[in-house]
């Protein structure tokens, strides 16, 4: 008689898939089949990565840049990071304060690990990206979520609230801004409110900056750069996804306390090993052309946010917050939902778009706000303009 199987991890069994990869992988499906999908599911810029950016990587592996790299980022790369962020946002970070790993999601990966002991609570400002929460569970932590404000353009985090979260058990809090899903952005009074408040307490502080370029309104600003007296527990998260078009590359990075960097370093050590040479060949000159690389692509997401708000702010049965960052809207279909024939709520109606309207919308409830649905506006006018009109049928067929 053969023993029975033992158990799989309690704590990974908890972990969920990404609802965001899948519902992309749907849409894509239903475009295999012929099938002509407006897809707003995807969050990563439709233009292609800088032709110079490619042509360095080429060159590197013709030159044999193929060999295994030092865990954490080559001393060029790693420097040229140091220098950026001292260029573009008055932070000084030595080479030594700074990692480099497998794009921004396994940084903060690593970063739970390193920071987070079981029963640990780590707050949340809602919505939030995906990973966030699933990411703290990985890591023997709990989530903990506040809710989302009623009104997220004038207020996308609350003091009261994150105050009311607290307990002796808060460990940690993830910022992120430009955000991803709402496309909402910290205001200089919102960053002074939540620096003063945060020197009261011993947390760390993840704050996820990987959208800085992706800001149309007005300069991002790191908490850190108002707030120098947090160095000790304040950890950037960065990245080359979004602000050089590099989503493939998988190329991200985090700047904090030394003895936190080089437990990073460790893990990567058992983990991914290190970024290819010939990719942070590419890398290291992508960082040091900053927010020059894609200042016309940039542009141009601006001008597709505006068009896609137009259409929006005509359209009735939803209510949209005003981005200033990122390439998403977050679109509240509570007014439509409440109306509709039938019940349906932002999953059902999620789906219900897809296989009728052949649209493809991230339902709010993966970022912790049921009764929104988000919308990534990195495609071309065309598919903006179409998608919504869409978008307005399927909503008055409910």
């Amino acid at each position: 008689m053969q023993p029975a199987l033992l158990p799989l991890s309690r704590r990974i069994s908890q972990v969920k898939s990404s609802p965001t990869v899948a519902l992309n992988a749907k849409a894509k499906a239903l475009a295999k089949e012929g099938v002509k999908v407006y897809n707003f599911a995807v969050g990563e810029p439709d233009f292609p990565t800088p032709k110079a950016v490619v042509d360095i990587a080429i060159a590197a592996l013709q030159a044999g840049r193929t060999k295994y790299g030092p865990a954490g980022g080559g001393a060029e790369f790693l420097q040229a990071i140091s220098a950026k962020l001292k260029r573009e946002n008055g932070l000084d970070f030595a080479p030594s304060q700074i990692v480099a790993g497998i794009g921004a999601k396994e940084i903060l990966f690593h970063l739970g690990l390193a920071l987070i002991n079981d029963g640990d609570e780590v707050i949340i400002p809602s919505p939030y990206w995906v990973s966030y929460p699933d990411q703290v569970v990985a890591a023997g932590g709990v989530p903990v979520f506040l809710k989302v404000p009623e009104d997220l353009a004038a207020q996308p985090l609350s003091i009261a609230a994150l105050k009311q979260a607290a307990t002796a058990k808060t460990v940690a809090i993830v910022l992120n801004s430009p955000s991803n899903p709402a496309g909402t952005m910290y205001s200089e009074q919102l960053l002074q409110e939540l620096g003063t408040f945060l020197c009261t307490t011993n947390w760390w502080i993840i704050s996820d900056e990987i959208y800085e370029y992706m800001a149309f309104d007005h300069p991002h600003v790191s908490l850190l750069k108002l707030f120098p007296q947090l160095r000790e527990r304040f950890i950037l998260v960065n990245g080359l996804s979004k602000g050089a078009a590099m989503t493939g590359w998988r190329v991200g990075y985090c700047a904090g306390p030394t003895a936190v960097m080089k437990m990073v370093r460790d893990l990567q050590s058992h983990s991914s090993t290190c970024l290819p040479p010939f990719i942070e060949d590419a890398a290291t000159y992508a960082v040091g052309q900053g927010q020059q690389l894609l200042k016309r692509e940039v542009g141009i997401m601006k001008a597709r946010r505006d068009l896609a708000m137009g259409l929006l702010n005509k359209m009735p049965g939803v209510r949209v917050a005003q981005p200033h960052g990122a390439f998403y809207i977050f679109i509240d279909v509570r007014p439509a939902l409440a109306q509709a024939k039938t019940k349906i709520d932002s999953l059902g109606l999620s789906e219900k778009l897809l296989l009728e309207q052949h649209i493809a919308l991230v339902p709010g409830d993966a970022f912790g706000a049921p009764g929104y649905l988000r919308l990534s506006y990195a495609c071309d006018e065309a598919t903006i303009t179409g998608g919504l009109q869409r978008l307005a049928a399927g909503l008055s067929a409910l």
